[in-house]
């Protein structure tokens, strides 16, 4: 109703300003911008479909300490992402993404160890 109603005013308003072309443009655009409430309201205009991909990076070190092994996979941590067709589609579960070997701890602390991030899962959402 409020929109109506301020759709009615700015008519009235460009037709007394003498806007015969901008009130006509104006009537068109009311009237698109209706047809899309109308359209959403039923659902018609699909929205596209999310493309996600659960993520899991952890660190892990090669060493034979068990405590270091637990302390990785306590670490990992799990996240969800959204990416494009594309790229859903160029991966599957268990492809590894990342396997950066970390070569900063191994020169400043000696530690041998990487980084790796590999997917979980995928899931396309409708929204």
């Amino acid at each position: 109703m409020k929109n109506t109603i301020l759709s009615v005013a700015i008519i009235l308003i460009m037709t007394a300003c003498g806007g015969n072309s901008e009130v006509e443009q104006l009537r068109k655009e009311n009237a698109a911008l209706a047809a899309q409430v109308q359209a959403l309201k039923n659902g018609s205009a699909a929205k596209p479909p999310k493309y996600i991909l659960k993520i899991r990076l952890k660190q892990s070190h090669f060493s034979l300490s068990i405590k270091k092994h637990i302390k990785d996979a306590v670490n990992a941590i799990d996240f969800e992402i959204p990416v494009d067709k594309e790229f859903y589609d160029s991966v599957s579960k268990g492809t590894e993404i990342i396997d950066d070997f970390r070569f900063g701890s191994l020169v400043l602390s000696g530690s041998f160890g990487d980084w790796e991030m590999t997917v979980k899962d995928k899931e396309i959402r409708q929204q």
